[in-house]
């Protein structure tokens, strides 16, 4: 069984056809790419919070750039996961505009200018559950 998320590489599957690969745990960052879903394209650093709440159950909070705030819940043993998020209003109206890399200024500068000038709410709440594979 797998001990800790943290170190981990993994293929991270969620509905709706989301698939993320490769992504990187390490204990204060997770660098993802999505692969496939409504924002293909996207690749990210972002920073975490994590907690281990119980054995072979750890969870990783972050907050990006865009403004989601993402919580997702890793049942090691199962190799599932829970992940709720809040996405911004303006972003989950046309999930295209977080295509792109949140370490590019130009991008920054864009998505910014999105949150500065459009609806933060009502928020786009996700709820749902995956899955993953190490690589």
């Amino acid at each position: 069984m797998l001990q800790t998320i943290l170190g981990a590489t993994l293929r991270w599957y969620q509905p709706n056809g989301w698939i993320f690969d490769p992504v990187h745990m390490s204990p204060d960052t997770i660098d993802y790419t999505v692969v496939s879903g409504p924002h293909t394209g996207r690749h990210a650093v972002q920073q975490t919070y994590y907690h281990r709440v119980a054995p072979g159950i750890e969870l990783t909070s972050w907050y990006e750039e865009v403004g989601t705030v993402v919580n997702i819940i890793w049942y090691l043993e199962s190799q599932t996961s829970h992940r709720f998020a809040a996405l911004p209003a303006w972003a989950a109206d046309d999930f295209s505009v977080l295509v792109g890399d949140n370490r590019d200024p130009q991008y920054l500068d864009g998505v910014g200018e999105l949150a500065a000038t459009r609806p933060d709410g009502p928020r786009h709440l996700l709820s749902d559950d995956g899955y993953f594979e190490l690589l």
